[in-house]
């Protein structure tokens, strides 16, 4: 008799039945009809190509009764030997103790991978970042040379992504995640070996201060030797990237593969969430770091203070750190087996959500682990994922906001530190008070309103499309600035000096001290609010014995009264409260720029079909970073190199920038998230019109002997 099953039901039927099939267990003819009924052999071919055996052994049409004699039909259908059942126990070997089970649910594993992430996140998207300034006084680079350095991380994950997704696709995922954390753990070891062999940090100290008019110029002494120290640099940002493209891909796909659909999106918003916290701590404990002294560990005493343009930070301890962490991180994820007890459940509960499914593909199994040989495989499946519109234009629309997210991630302190005259040190940890909990919150919140709502591709997409739009609107905050005050030979002319055009620091009135831009200590003439570059550039030829201050400055004009003109040293005060402002408004852009991660996310591994999901992430990665995030810190850098407006100058070169235009700096960042964010919206839209959901279908299955008729719909949430 005709008996109406639920989804659930179905799933459970022959999901099992499809389990018992691999694995070898005997099953009645009646059984297996419903796979007989499949039209499209060719993609049965496909996937039988990845199960265990040599070429010849693959799906083909059976005739229609014809029963073997080990139970299956055809006899050639399925592998006469069974697969042996793989480890799925925590452990080593053979020595897996029932104490360790209790580790061994999705709860416990996304704990781990959580703190992955955030050690992950604390060494790439936090102390690298917030060393940004540090690194280029350091080794003497410009900002588009430094972001070379984050941009490696990202090549290496584009490049080496795609066949890590692939190979990783199969089982034993925890172990490629246990290597990846070691690869990272060397990685930022890499990362600190420049501060053990640069020897020590020279700011300056023998350089003369004040004007010296019969000073004979010293021999040019190049600082070649230390910008090759960037190659280093970008050597351990490429192991970095190789380690976390697994863990976006590869981690991303067990978490999904081990709980059911619907709290898929939750699970993995929670943590993307964790990977935010990870820049904070990044953040706070770089911002303090970068108020000690960069060569603490040989020099017990120096001179200069953290607010002084010359001074360097404690840079690469954090790197020192973070090594540490991703050792600790890969010793419990090396512990999980093949795969978690619970995938098997979801293999057979899931139902498609695929763009386009008819129901004539089959449903795909968790596969054995991939050798080389399966790469052969590997072009016509990604071809099939790039005809896949959905899959195309959310990947397209990830590529431009990583362009966005990389470049800000890169930069921010350092806009914050310009636009507002803040340090080095306190402006990364502004950066990370500000940016972790909008990150962390804009994630765990998409992820939450997926799970709440209970939605689909579609919804999904429309959760993007929106938070993108309203980013776009908050993103009118970067036009808050402070204003840089009156510097003389850049924004003024010198008040005893000839008039020139702006900027030239050299002038009549120093143009006899042989003063150059390899120093930069400000001096400010208190009475008219001016600030001069330095000493030797004011005109001064005298310093106070307590070292505060100039006398005796051809470019200052006297005060009324005063015989001799002075000047003091450090920045002109500066009373700006707009910090306070553009930080609450920048908090929430950045909370609706990470809020359609999780969504996209999810769309991206419904949208395909469940065999190509791993290596759908990897090629997902691979479009976002070589067209978002690999470019942007170098685009962001050229466009913040674009703006300076006096430079560092060794040996008649540029080195670093000292003094940004403000205006053009705040008109530029803003015009690039304007573009980059019509764009990526007009992407979700392409996305969301050309979505096909799966097609209401009617299948009659045999089940126990009895006719069971299944209405599978549409979902369209």
């Amino acid at each position: 008799m005709d008996l109406p099953l639920n989804e659930a039901k179905q799933d459970q039927a022959f999901g099992g039945l499809h389990a018992r099939a691999r694995r070898g267990e005997p099953t009645d003819e009646d059984e297996l009809r419903p796979l007989a009924q499949s039209e499209d052999w060719d993609a049965m071919d496909e996937f039988s190509a990845e199960s265990p055996g040599d070429d010849g052994d693959r799906f083909s049409a059976p005739p229609a009764t014809t029963a073997s004699k080990n139970g299956f039909v055809n006899g050639d259908m399925y592998k006469e030997k069974p697969e042996p059942e793989p480890e799925i126990r925590c452990g080593y070997g053979t020595c897996r103790p029932e104490a360790l089970q209790c580790f061994n649910n999705p709860k416990w594993l996304l704990t781990f991978l959580c703190f992955f992430s955030m050690a992950q996140g604390f060494v790439v998207n936090g102390i690298n970042n917030v060393s940004t300034t540090s690194v280029e006084r350091r080794f003497q680079l410009p900002s588009s040379r430094v972001g070379m350095i984050s941009s490696s991380y990202d090549l290496s994950a584009a490049i080496l992504g795609i066949f890590i997704s692939y190979m990783g696709s199969g089982r034993q995922k925890a172990k490629w995640l246990s290597m990846a954390s070691v690869t990272m753990a060397v990685g930022s070891f890499v990362m600190a070996l420049p501060h053990f062999t640069s020897g020590k940090y020279e700011w300056g100290r023998d350089i003369a201060l004040t004007c010296r008019t019969t000073e004979t110029e010293a021999a040019c002494k190049s600082g070649s030797d230390l910008q090759d120290y960037l190659y280093v640099l970008i050597l351990g940002q490429l192991l970095h990237g190789l380690g976390g493209t697994t863990l976006y891909t590869v981690g991303v796909s067990l978490i999904d593969d081990s709980v059911p659909a619907a709290s898929s999106p939750m699970y993995i918003g929670i943590m993307y969430a964790f990977a935010t916290l990870g820049p904070a701590m990044g953040y706070i404990l770089g911002g303090q770091l970068l108020e000690i002294y960069v060569d603490f560990d040989t020099v017990q005493n120096v001179d200069i203070l953290s607010d002084d343009p010359r001074w360097v930070g404690a840079w690469w301890v954090g790197f020192v750190i973070a090594s540490v962490l991703f050792l600790v991180a890969a010793i419990p994820i090396s512990l999980y087996g093949a795969e978690l007890p619970s995938a098997k459940h979801v293999r057979e509960t899931r139902v498609s959500e695929m763009h386009g499914d008819d129901g004539s593909l089959p449903v795909a199994s968790v596969g054995r682990a991939r050798k080389l040989s399966d790469l052969r495989h590997m072009p016509s499946n990604i071809l099939k994922l790039l005809k896949n519109p959905t899959f195309l234009f959310i990947t397209l629309a990830g590529s431009t906001e990583g362009m966005i997210t990389s470049g800000f991630a890169t930069f921010m302190p350092k806009f914050i530190q310009n636009q507002f005259g803040v340090t080095a040190g306190w402006a990364a940890m502004l950066t990370g008070f500000m940016a972790v909990p909008g990150a962390a919150g804009g994630q765990f919140f998409g992820g939450y309103l997926c799970k709440r709502l209970k939605l689909k591709v579609r919804g999904c997409i429309r959760v993007a499309i929106v938070c993108s739009s309203l980013a776009v609107l908050i993103s009118v905050a970067l036009w808050t600035k402070c204003d840089p005050g009156y510097l003389a030979g850049v924004t003024q002319q010198y008040t005893n000096g000839t008039p020139s055009s702006l900027p030239a620091l050299n002038n009549t009135c120093n143009s006899g001290c042989g003063c150059h831009t390899e120093l930069y200590e400000p001096v400010c003439d208190q009475a008219r609010g001016i600030q001069y570059f330095s000493p030797c550039y004011a005109g001064c030829l005298t310093q106070a014995s307590d070292g505060k201050s100039y006398s005796n400055c051809s470019c200052v004009a006297p005060n009324p009264g005063v015989a001799a003109s002075t000047v003091d040293v450090g920045k002109c005060s500066n009373s700006c409260t707009k910090l306070y402002i553009f930080l609450p408004l920048i908090f929430v852009a950045i909370f609706l720029l990470f809020t359609p991660s999780p969504p996209a996310v999810a769309a991206t591994l419904r949208c395909v079909h469940e065999g190509h999901r791993t290596l759908g992430l990897g090629l997902k990665w691979l479009i976002v970073r070589l067209l978002g995030t690999v470019p942007g810190p170098i685009f962001f850098g050229a466009i913040i190199d674009s703006t300076c407006v006096i430079w560092r100058e060794k040996c008649g070169e540029h080195a670093s920038c000292w003094i940004y235009d403000n205006d053009q700096l705040s008109r530029n960042f803003f015009i690039l998230v304007l573009c980059f964010k019509v764009v990526s919206i007009t992407f979700f839209i392409f996305a969301h019109q050309l979505y096909k959901a799966p097609q209401e279908k009617v299948v009659a299955y045999n089940v126990n002997g009895e006719i069971a008729s299944v209405d599978i719909a549409s979902q369209n949430t």
